[in-house]
């Protein structure tokens, strides 16, 4: 059949057979990669246009025949044409739960299983029932014909059986193999099992790619990808090799699936679209690629890690140059991926740099383990990492990669090529992890030394007598974090100046950079005598004068790179305060130190109008001054010699002082946030202080005392009026205190006094003062007497005291609700109930003594079933119950 000629995709006018290199007409190119997309485009669109022709032509059809079935009945299913879709009555069966394609995979999945297992039991079991001619005509026939099948299956548009018969082709070759060496074919039973089984693999990986490219078949390719991986390791298996001949060879196996790769997609645009031709489409190809970058990556990290874990551990000189050999395979296989592997994405590019760069640094740290003195193997790896990591952040400052869009163009900079960019990150990142780890690997000695004095320092305040003690460091670690220190303050400058003035532009990446340089330099500089053998002394002289030298920056330059400089500071005074635990002098002389200090800088920022930041660390500074002098009394008393009950009156000292240093800021302008800071240490203080003297009744009730009346002078401050509350409280419970060292047994003849006076106090303030609610008038006069009577009422064994206390309970209770007050309905209803329960006690014990023990059991299910029946309405009750309490004054 002779078929027409196509016309000019631009003008239409015949072309003839052959076409020529240009239309007669307009001149139109039609040779080329573009020509060739546009041929089948334009063929495309042609073929969409006949197939719409068609579909309207059938549309008009079907109809024409349905309207002239308008009179049929509804119940009775009309048969589709062939080609239309059928229609589904409304009662009709349930929707399918599975696809055509998806039953059709299935279906192909399972016949392909069943034919490979059925050659496998024929191999297996019916095998030594022919002869060796028939042996071989059999599965070479089966093998042939699972293999000639997929051309024809696909001319006739059968693309998933045609792949499903290539895979059991695919499947029969390996079992085809291992048929000859079972049979002895050619002597192959003499051949070792891991050399012939190498050989077969690599020939069946090669073979199928070949094989799915010839016949553009999808899945034999993957296939030959996966085969492709055991060769290198049988072979190695066959030969006899150790852990990094392993890792060379999967390393290789990676390599040759990069330079594979490289092949099919390194070509120019006709090559790229003949690749997605043979392989199925363009998202065929880009999922091929994807999948095969993803094997070829991963095999090369596990090779790279085979080889940098035999390094790291190789026992001998000898072993690590033999370890060089695959990590020398990694650096190149790195190198060429980020500089010569143009199709790799930006990141996948610097990741290969960057294994590149681990691979170095392993190599060298490996080889200098076995020159550098005993203890100093990590220093070896510390090193070049710190070198290479240094280079890396000069080259990145130079390709522009951290200069910001605004100032620098775009995030690769203008003159930066990507693949010295991506080199430059990528060395950057793994340089950087691998000295993380060095210093991961040197943590616990340099922790040991952090912590050594505050190990002596537990024993010597403990009570006991401690021994003598060195304080010593090894050279190594401390190189480490040198190293480090080093480094990050390099990239830090380089951050800095890449994107300019770091205080008038700020940057993250910078400020982070700084940051953490401040916090690796502190104690890189002050485990610096400590490795050098200077007394204790000298080591915390040190930390001292650098705390309070940078604590005088901050003074002088409030504004200037604050939190740096902060970083430093608190942690140059935690390694000060905490090495000072050593010693009972040094304790006072550093704390004491340190206090005068922090008081210092929280006036001096206090008094200015500073950012939030410096009115923080100003607020800060004043609790901390509060809190070091309690510490100074604590450590003070202990070093004479006093008992804590003692050393708290001390402390309850510094409390008090607080309050009114804290009531004399707070006049003062700008200073009320610091005056409240020190207040609430100075609270903080008393607490502690309370609590020293708990296994002292006497010192505990004069603690009270003096902490009530403390109380009371800070409510004369007209902004501090409910500490009154509190001082009246804490008064009432240390006459409380007193009266049980007295032996008092019956409480209330000595409260009611007390009782009485507060609740006519209380109910003057509260007519003069219309706005005073119910707990500040009565709250206190209330709990004076029914606190201690609920208190003796339970070691009391007569009736009298529950009856009489029950019912002043029941008094207070009802005047609360009658005139609508909380603190009489709280504190009455409160202790009622908790009478009632003192007096129902005795009852419920005799009566769970009596019941089985199932009783309780079941009640308590019971009463969980009918409250979670009556959820809701409990619920409701309760708010109605909290509203109405919470309405009243």
């Amino acid at each position: 059949m002779h078929m027409q000629s196509p016309g000019c995709p631009d003008c239409g006018i015949p072309l003839g057979s052959p076409p020529p290199a240009r239309c007669t007409r307009c001149r139109l190119p039609l040779t080329g990669p573009d020509a060739f997309a546009l041929w089948q485009v334009t063929g495309e669109l042609s073929a969409l246009d006949a197939r719409r022709q068609w579909l309207a032509q059938r549309h008009a059809e079907l109809l024409a025949a349905l309207r002239a079935r308008r009179e049929a009945p509804a119940e009775i299913p009309v048969a589709a044409s062939a080609g239309a879709p059928a229609i589904v009555p409304v009662s009709g069966p349930a929707a399918r739960e599975l696809s055509a394609p998806s039953a059709r995979t299935a279906l192909l999945i399972v016949g392909g299983v069943l034919v490979v297992v059925a050659a496998v039991v024929f191999t297996v079991v019916s095998w030594g029932r022919l002869g060796i001619g028939g042996r071989a005509a059999v599965l070479l026939a089966l093998t042939a014909c699972a293999l000639a099948l997929p051309r024809p299956l696909r001319r006739r548009q059968l693309t998933a059986t045609a792949e499903t018969s290539a895979a059991v082709g695919l499947a029969l070759v390996l079992l085809d193999g291992y048929a000859a060496r079972q049979a002895g074919l050619g002597g192959l039973d003499r051949v070792g099992a891991a050399g012939y089984w190498a050989v077969l693999t690599a020939l069946t990986a090669v073979g199928a790619a070949g094989y799915g490219w010839w016949q553009r078949l999808r899945l034999p390719l993957p296939v030959g990808l996966l085969m492709a991986r055991l060769p290198g390791l049988l072979g190695t298996a066959a030969l006899g090799g150790t852990t990094e001949d392993y890792a060379t060879a999967v390393i290789a196996t990676a390599s040759v699936d990069f330079a594979v790769l490289y092949a099919l997609t390194a070509r120019d645009t006709a090559g790229q679209a003949g690749f997605r031709e043979r392989v199925g489409g363009e998202r065929a190809a880009t999922t091929l690629v994807t999948v095969a970058r993803a094997v070829a990556g991963g095999w090369a990290l596990l090779g790279g890690a085979l080889a940098v874990g035999y390094a790291v551990v190789a026992p001998s000189p000898a072993a690590v140059v033999r370890a060089w050999v695959p990590l020398g395979l990694l650096v190149l296989l790195g190198t060429v991926l980020c500089r010569g592997f143009r199709a790799l994405p930006f990141a996948l590019r610097a990741g290969a740099e960057g294994v590149a760069a681990v691979a170095v640094i392993v190599a060298v740290g490996a080889g200098l383990r076995y020159v550098t003195p005993p203890g100093w193997a990590v220093v070896g790896y510390a090193a070049p990492a710190a070198l290479i990591a240094a280079w890396a952040a000069v080259s990145c400052a130079r390709s522009g990669r951290w200069a910001k869009p605004a100032t620098g163009g775009p995030t690769g900079g203008p003159f930066a090529p990507p693949s010295r960019a991506a080199a430059a990150l990528g060395e950057l990142a793994a340089a950087s992890t691998a000295l993380l780890l060095t210093g991961v690997v040197v943590l616990p000695k340099l922790a040991h030394a952090l912590i050594r004095p505050v190990a002596h320092g537990v024993a010597l305040w403990g009570g006991g007598h401690p021994p003598r003690w060195s304080w010593q460091l090894a050279a190594a670690p401390l190189v480490v974090l040198w190293l480090s220190a080093a480094v990050l303050a390099a990239m830090a400058g380089l951050r800095a100046r890449a994107v300019g003035d770091g205080d008038r532009h700020p940057d993250r990446l910078a400020n982070a950079l700084r940051n953490a340089q401040a916090l690796t330099a502190v104690p890189a500089v002050l485990l610096l005598p400590v490795a050098l053998g200077l007394p204790y002394a000298w080591v915390l002289a040190a930390a001292v004068v650098a705390s309070v030298a940078v604590a005088v920056d901050v003074v002088r330059r409030p504004d200037a790179a604050l939190l740096p400089r902060l970083l430093v500071l608190a942690a140059t005074g935690a390694l000060a305060l905490l090495w000072s635990s050593a010693d009972r002098a040094a304790v006072l002389a550093v704390w004491g130190t340190f206090a005068a200090s922090a008081a210092v800088l929280a006036h001096v920022l206090s008094a200015t109008a500073s950012p939030p930041a410096v009115r923080t660390t100003a607020r800060v500074a004043g609790a901390f001054a509060v809190l070091a002098l309690g510490v100074e009394a604590v450590a003070s008393g202990a070093t004479a010699g006093l008992p804590r009950h003692v050393t708290a009156f001390a402390v309850l000292a510094v409390a008090v002082t607080a309050a009114g240093a804290a009531a004399a800021w707070h006049r003062m302008p700008g200073r009320g946030q610091v005056s409240t800071a020190v207040e609430g240490a100075g609270y903080a203080l008393a607490a502690i202080a309370i609590a020293l003297t708990a296994l002292h009744p006497d010192a505990l009730s004069l603690a009270l005392a003096v902490t009530g009346v403390a109380g009371l002078a800070v409510a004369l401050r007209p902004d501090r009026r409910r500490a009154a509350l509190v001082g009246t409280g804490l008064l009432i419970a240390s006459s409380w205190v007193r009266l049980a060292l007295a032996g008092v047994s019956s409480p209330e003849a000595y409260t009611l006094p007390i009782t009485a006076a507060a609740l006519v106090v209380g109910h003057r303030r509260r007519t003069g003062t219309p706005g005073t609610g119910s707990w500040p008038a009565y709250g206190a006069g209330l709990s004076a007497t029914m606190l201690p009577g609920l208190a003796a009422m339970w070691s009391d064994e007569n009736w009298v005291r529950p009856l009489l206390l029950g019912a002043a309970a029941l008094l207070v209770t009802v005047v609360g609700v009658r005139a609508r007050l909380q603190a009489p309905l709280v504190v009455g209803g409160g202790v009622l109930v908790l009478v009632g329960l003192h007096e129902l006690a005795p009852t419920v014990v005799q009566v769970f003594g009596l019941l089985p023990r199932w009783v309780p059991v079941a009640a308590a299910g019971l009463l969980l079933l009918l409250l979670g029946a009556t959820y809701e309405k409990r619920i409701d009750e309760a708010r109605r119950l909290r509203d109405t309490v919470r309405s009243m004054t």
